[in-house]
């Protein structure tokens, strides 16, 4: 045999790439839409028959990952009809039936030894046909990392408690939030706003924020009461992933280029790696863009060079042409014709919401033994402009700290062993800032509530207070921070005198103030009337000199306004 001769092209590609038929039976993993937090999460497996007509069919599957493991017996049938023997072994799904052109995906529940972010199983597959019995076998990988982020910040008042949930994104890419709901629970009613009109964006650094109101429910039991009810509630979140709608977008326009019967072939080879092309290249930035102005751009794919992708593909018995430059021409052409890919316009409704993700929060309402309300009153009457309080600088103002208290935040019911007494203590502490106020009277102290209030007990608390403002302006009121005593004074048993009290330690006491206060101010304004001033200039130093200044008649009834 003569040695092949050197412009002989055999060897100039010793690579040879194998892919699917476009008709051909496939399978793919996908993670699951819908997620609940309290309960196993799933993986999804489709299963395409193409062109075959499956009479049966056997999945085995694997984990490749650490720490998977994946409960095929309560596997489910997800969508499409599909029959999935339920006495299959572990590791081994059966199914049935399945004509030319069906799809059908169905649901493995899966938990893991420690979070990761991304899965892979191993697939093996084999089906019967009339033709014979074929065999397939894949290892996917799939990212299971939750897109977004959910925090919350609570805020208790003395008949409600308002929650601030801040939805982000947990990817470089925004999320569209379709719709947000706080289902009430069997102890707590939940309110909320309107329902969105249309689609939230939330960008990385842009987060939504959602206020719902949580009230007690008027059926809820006794304190005493030993039948156990659930307190949590639950928010349900539907949302789209902009990356996904981009990956949409441009594999639509590339399903319609291969749509052509000499390269539909190839429409499972070539999608595969302009997705991974676009994952690798695209930026925050062109998320953001896209977000905006709806359309995505296809200058990413400018410096592929798509040939490197294809090699091994041989000729075209037509022409006798590569494969691979094919391919490549077509790609660069449709980069060239098809600068903005516009993403499908999304509006809320039923049909939306169901093929969106969804996820469902179990959301714990803090047990809070006492929630106090603090309100601090100005007993005199001073002038107001509005909603301003005016008053004079450097003069005494006569006030009331009032604080009233509630128990019905205690969801969990304050442990006896706490305190041995009858009664919880708690200190409170009026402050400002020392250019700001003096203040005089009761400006710390300590008060008592009983631990099991009866329904006519005392349930407010009244403390005198003196308030000099020291400066002119708006200032905001004094706070007031109330806290647990650590230790409460108790007798002993058999003893009347004071002189046998001993201190005991209460713990797990806990609290929050409601300063209803906040925000508000006082106007202080100067203590002159009118003032007299000389602006001759001849004196030693020069400048304005202060010869009187008349004070304001504030008397007994406040500030008079001149």
């Amino acid at each position: 045999m003569s040695p092949p001769k050197k412009d002989d092209g055999f060897f100039k590609c010793p690579k040879l790439l194998i892919y699917q038929r476009s008709d051909s039976f496939d399978v793919r993993l996908y993670a699951s839409k819908s997620m609940h937090l309290d309960r196993n999460r799933f993986l999804e497996i489709e299963l395409s028959s193409g062109w075959n007509n499956v009479s049966s069919g056997e999945l085995h599957i694997r984990a490749a990952t650490a720490g998977l493991r994946l409960q095929t017996s309560d596997t489910k049938v997800v969508s499409g009809s599909l029959e999935v023997s339920q006495r299959s072994e572990a590791g081994v799904i059966k199914f049935g039936i399945m004509e030319s052109g069906a799809t059908a995906r169905i649901g493995i529940p899966f938990n893991l030894e420690h979070e990761v972010n991304d899965l892979s199983i191993k697939l093996e597959i084999s089906y019967t046909t009339e033709k014979g019995i074929f065999f397939s076998a894949t290892t996917p990988t799939i990212s299971i990392m939750l897109p977004l982020g959910v925090n919350v910040q609570d805020v208790f008042k003395h008949k409600a408690l308002f929650s601030k949930f801040t939805i982000s994104s947990a990817t470089p890419g925004p999320l569209r939030l379709l719709s947000s709901r706080l289902e009430k629970s069997e102890i707590f009613e939940a309110h909320g706003g309107l329902a969105l009109s249309k689609p939230v964006i939330v960008f990385p650094r842009q987060p939504a924020s959602m206020l719902y109101k949580i009230t007690k429910s008027l059926a809820t039991p006794r304190p005493h009461s030993k039948q156990k009810q659930k307190s949590s509630l639950s928010l349900i979140l539907h949302y789209i992933c902009l990356e996904e709608e981009v990956e949409d977008a441009v594999t639509d326009s590339l399903r319609q280029l291969f749509e052509e019967e000499s390269l539909r072939p190839y429409t499972r080879l070539v999608l595969p790696v302009v997705i991974s092309e676009l994952r690798a290249r695209i930026s925050p930035y062109d998320f953001e863009r896209a977000a905006i102005l709806n359309e995505v751009s296809t200058s990413v794919f400018s410096s592929v060079k798509w040939r490197d992708h294809f090699s091994g593909l041989g000729r075209t018995g037509q022409h006798n042409e590569e494969v691979a430059s094919i391919l490549s021409k077509i790609l660069e052409t449709w980069q060239q014709e098809t600068p903005r890919i516009p993403l499908v316009p999304i509006y809320i409704n039923d049909e939306t919401i169901s093929r969106s993700r969804s996820i469902i929060i179990p959301v714990d309402v803090p047990s809070v033994a006492v929630v106090h309300t603090a309100d601090l009153k100005l007993l005199e009457k001073s002038a107001g402009l509005g909603n301003n309080v005016v008053v004079a600088a450097n003069q005494p103002i006569t006030g009331s700290l009032c604080i009233k208290w509630t128990r019905m935040w205690d969801t969990e019911q304050l442990d006896q062993s706490a305190t041995e007494n009858d009664f919880l203590e708690f200190f409170y502490e009026l402050s400002g800032a020392p250019d700001t106020w003096l203040i005089g009277g009761k400006r710390k102290g300590h008060f008592r509530i009983p631990k099991d209030p009866g329904p006519n007990g005392v349930q407010k608390h009244s403390f005198p207070v003196v308030l000099i403002p020291l400066r002119e302006g708006f200032l905001p009121f004094p706070t007031v921070e109330i806290k647990p005593a650590p230790f409460v004074k108790a007798h002993k048993p058999g003893y009347a005198g004071s002189e046998e009290d001993t201190r005991i330690k209460q713990t797990n006491i806990t609290c929050e103030t409601d300063f209803k206060n906040a925000g508000e101010t006082i106007r202080v304004i100067s203590n002159s009337r009118s003032t007299t001033v000389s602006l001759d200039a001849s004196g030693p130093q020069g400048g304005a000199w202060l010869l009187e200044s008349e004070r304001r008649n504030t008397g007994s009834g406040g500030i008079v306004l001149g």
